[in-house]
């Protein structure tokens, strides 16, 4: 039985958007991508990098989705290495955990490739 080694982003690749001006990034894998990244959670995002957010319950509230919801959300986003939270008294601030996130291209034969739709 084979057993698949876990991938690690190519240094080359992060070096690569390093020199490109591109510092404090954070590459994710592709699989990982299309299971956290879902179209509300891109939306809370979104609302976070704004910055004018002063706890989950306020996030909720922007984006008019249920506390608990935005709350399993922003975990899924933590356990990816996307946000972090600011502890504030009994209140958590979301914020981004990097300034840019980058999906890990997918590289057949060397070259980059697109996904297919």
């Amino acid at each position: 039985m084979a057993v698949k080694q876990a991938r690690k982003p190519p240094v080359d690749f992060i070096r690569a958007l390093s020199k490109g001006g591109l510092d404090d990034v954070h590459v994710i894998r592709r699989e990982t991508a299309e299971r956290v990244l879902t179209p509300e959670r891109e939306r809370l995002l979104e609302t976070v990098a704004e910055g004018d957010v002063e706890s989950v319950r306020d996030l909720a509230r922007q984006l008019d989705r249920n506390v608990s919801v935005v709350s399993r959300d922003l975990d899924v986003l933590f356990e990816a290495d996307i946000v972090n939270f600011e502890k504030d008294g009994r209140s958590k601030k979301p914020v981004l955990a990097h300034e840019h996130v980058v999906v890990e291209p997918l590289a057949l034969n060397g070259e980059v490739r697109a996904r297919s739709e």
